[in-house]
């Protein structure tokens, strides 16, 4: 794999999508009896993950637990447990002395559906921790989408924090639940269940009425920068527009407001699309390591440069300019004191 470190910590990508997997994370998915996503559980450590930026040429990495994330746990104390020794193990690896400078991390939060616990979390993280750059949401808890009535007193705590949320697929309960025979939903239900839930987002008005937050998508947004403008034109009939709760308007207004990492997402197909559906300060550089290997990086790395130096699009994604989308995104977020 070609590296493309960089001369100093204070230059090159930051890398806003790179899993942490702690040991206690994979006791719980291996206690649970495996990922329900069907996707192996790949080697990790620290090191590893800065090894990883390296070869990246990115100087800082933002750390998150993946899919299954906390849920893997239930949503009873054992969950709350949980989220709590995640955040502290991620935020040992942020404060570390041999780590502190390359990682960050989003803070974890219990399953949505214990939304007592998830609340905790969220004044921890926020007001005594003061560590994380923002925090990991996924695209359902069980049944629910992320819009749902349940969960409005966390979308509440989240804007009155200012959060900035990373929005990561999770497993889609759907039957069959793997395509091919097996094949791990990662590889194609995921950029679905993130189209869904950010359709559920904005369509439920949560992109409209929370300004203080912002929403990172995974994969360059699933699937919606291809189905953006079908989604507008079918507004435009008055049988569907009439079940909507929110206007047009008010949808091209919060796809505008969205920001999209370009994890496994570097071909000229997908950021064409992308660059053609929203402006370039709303791109950020994610890797997917390590559930991503040093030859799948390698190989969407070759495709991201030769973007850059040969399309026609390709100097507004420089990775100068993926990074101070990057800086400017977490500085609207740095804590602040309530």
């Amino acid at each position: 794999m070609k590296s493309h470190t960089t001369s100093a910590a204070s230059e090159g990508l930051i890398d806003v999508h790179a899993h942490a997997l702690p040991p206690m994370f994979l006791a719980a998915i291996e206690a649970a009896g495996g990922d329900p996503s069907g996707f192996p559980s790949p080697d990790w450590s620290p090191q590893a993950a800065v090894n990883s930026l390296n070869l990246s040429g990115a100087s800082l990495g933002i750390l998150s637990i993946s899919a299954p994330g906390v849920s893997i746990a239930g949503t009873g104390q054992a969950a709350r447990n949980l989220a709590r020794a995640l955040n502290a193990q991620l935020a040992s690896y942020a404060t570390s002395s041999e780590t502190s400078s390359r990682l960050s991390f989003f803070g974890a939060l219990p399953d949505w559906q214990d939304v007592n616990g998830t609340l905790a979390e969220l004044d921890f993280l926020f007001s005594q921790q003061k560590l994380c750059k923002g925090v990991t949401v996924f695209t359902s808890y069980g049944s629910y989408l992320p819009s749902d009535p349940l969960f409005k007193p966390i979308w509440d705590r989240l804007n009155h924090y200012r959060a900035l949320i990373f929005l990561h697929p999770t497993t889609l309960d759907i039957i069959p639940r793997f395509v091919a025979g097996g094949l791990p939903q990662p590889v194609i239900d995921y950029p679905i269940a993130t189209t869904r839930a950010v359709v559920d987002i904005i369509f439920s008005g949560i992109m409209r009425d929370y300004t203080d937050i912002d929403i990172i998508l995974s994969h360059a947004g699933g699937t919606l920068p291809y189905l953006a403008n079908r989604i507008e034109c079918l507004l435009l009939n008055p049988a569907l527009a009439n079940l909507a709760s929110i206007s047009l308007e008010d949808v091209k207004a919060s796809f505008a407001k969205l920001y999209f990492d370009t994890a496994l997402s570097t071909s000229a197909a997908q950021l064409d699309s992308l660059l053609i559906f929203t402006n370039p300060d709303r791109v950020l550089f994610g890797s997917d390591f390590p559930y991503a290997g040093r030859e799948a990086i390698a190989a969407v790395l070759e495709q991201y440069y030769a973007f850059v130096a040969t399309n026609t699009r390709g100097s507004a994604l420089r990775p100068e300019v993926l990074r101070e989308n990057t800086l400017d995104l977490l500085a609207r977020h740095e804590h602040r004191d309530d």
